[in-house]
């Protein structure tokens, strides 16, 4: 790993964003990939029954991200309703980073080593070792504050795309 200092944007913790760390299959992420213009993906329907319980989560694909390119010229349609399985944070500090390259942002993998680590130097100063600690700005986006899986309804299509 580089050794080199790099610029770290606290604005996110001093704004004290919280965010959602959600898993999702893996055929969802390569179609969000390939989401043009906004980004925009899909809806994100929360529901409260009642006045207990917990809220009802879940996330419906844009129409147009559905079709997905098989094996010899076959093609099949991913499903669009996915429930969520919502999980606590229990007692963890997560948080979210980006690393500015290029103008674009990309998620930072940080690993459990990775957390923590810090470089205390001779004038006072300390710098975060790791990844992505290179010349490149890393900003703090927020703190985890629900954990989730997002899960594929079993339908049909979801059977197709499992063969």
């Amino acid at each position: 790993m580089s050794e080199k200092a790099g610029e770290v944007d606290l604005t996110g913790a001093k704004q004290n964003t919280g965010v959602w760390l959600v898993k999702v299959p893996k055929y969802l992420s390569v179609q969000w990939a390939k989401a043009t213009g906004r980004g925009d993906v899909g809806k994100l329907r929360i529901c409260k029954k009642g006045n207990q319980g917990k809220p009802e989560v879940s996330f419906t694909l844009n129409e147009e991200l559905t079709v997905i390119d098989g094996i010899e010229d076959k093609t099949v349609s991913a499903p669009r309703d996915h429930p969520f399985t919502m999980q606590s944070v229990g007692g963890q500090t997560l948080a979210v980073f980006t690393e500015n390259s290029s103008d674009l942002f990309s998620p930072l993998p940080i690993t459990s080593a990775d957390l923590g680590q810090s470089e205390e130097r001779s004038d006072g100063s300390s710098s975060v070792s790791g990844a992505g600690a290179g010349p490149d700005k890393i900003a703090l986006e927020g703190v985890v504050v629900q954990r989730a899986e997002c899960r594929t309804a079993v339908s049909d299509n979801y059977m197709k795309l499992k063969r």
